[in-house]
């Protein structure tokens, strides 16, 4: 069997980053005597997404993200009187504490680290990161967390990949594969990188410009393909 390096993300690949960020805000809601937080978890999802997005494509730093995402939800419910920057911490603080993953994550873990070589590549803010893995129990299976906020660069550029690629030293590229749930961050970055990528597809989300190398839809088929890549 070939041993391979395996890139995974961490958010909504192995980590549940949506039920996470929805238990974050409606906490942070029941925190702050806001009503609807139903609704306000809902709308920030879309507000949060898309200012990600922008991250990605250079157009917002992280610090710009971390507090006008609530400046855009607040002003669209009508909600005076918070302090921004005191609510923005404090959903980054609920959201580092969320113990959240994906089904079946957990156990595919435990074994594809036993035979391959596991390392995270996420685009995130560091502490929370960090405290998630270590709540969760899954960062005991790879080898090294990469935080884009850490090491100062991010998904998809070219650019974070060599930094990881250098950092762990003498990679195979044959051998090597980014796992993630995003085309625009992690199939895209693979392809800007020349790394092999797989598509978790978990969503069935529409492929269109940005064409993975394979696609699962689920951590038994990932499996399954990781068997085979490792006996070619």
């Amino acid at each position: 069997m070939k041993r391979l390096t395996l890139l995974i993300d961490a958010d909504d690949t192995v980590l549940d980053f949506n039920g996470s960020e929805r238990e974050a805000v409606i906490a942070l809601c029941d925190t702050y005597g806001i009503a609807d937080g139903e609704a306000i978890a809902d709308e920030f999802k879309r507000i949060n997404r898309a200012m990600w997005d922008k991250f990605e494509l250079g157009q917002v730093t992280r610090e710009e993200i971390f507090y006008t995402r609530f400046e855009i939800l607040f002003e669209k419910f009508g909600i005076i009187g918070k302090d921004i920057v005191e609510v923005g911490d404090a959903y980054r603080e609920n959201m580092a504490h969320s113990r959240r993953i994906i089904k079946g994550a957990r156990a595919f873990l435990s074994r594809a680290y036993v035979n391959h070589d596991l390392y995270c590549v996420t685009n995130g803010i560091t502490r929370t990161q960090k405290m998630r893995m270590a709540a969760s129990g899954l960062g005991k299976y790879f080898k090294k967390l990469y935080i884009s906020q850490e090491i100062d660069l991010a998904k998809p550029s070219k650019e974070f990949f060599e930094y990881v690629l250098s950092d762990i030293g003498d990679v195979d590229l044959s051998s090597t594969y980014i796992i993630g749930d995003s085309l625009s961050s992690d199939i895209q970055g693979g392809i800007n990188s020349g790394i092999k990528t797989i598509l978790f597809n978990r969503e069935r989300k529409k492929i269109a410009d940005v064409k993975p190398d394979y696609e699962v839809r689920g951590f038994k088929e990932l499996e399954s393909l990781i068997g085979k890549l490792s006996q070619d």
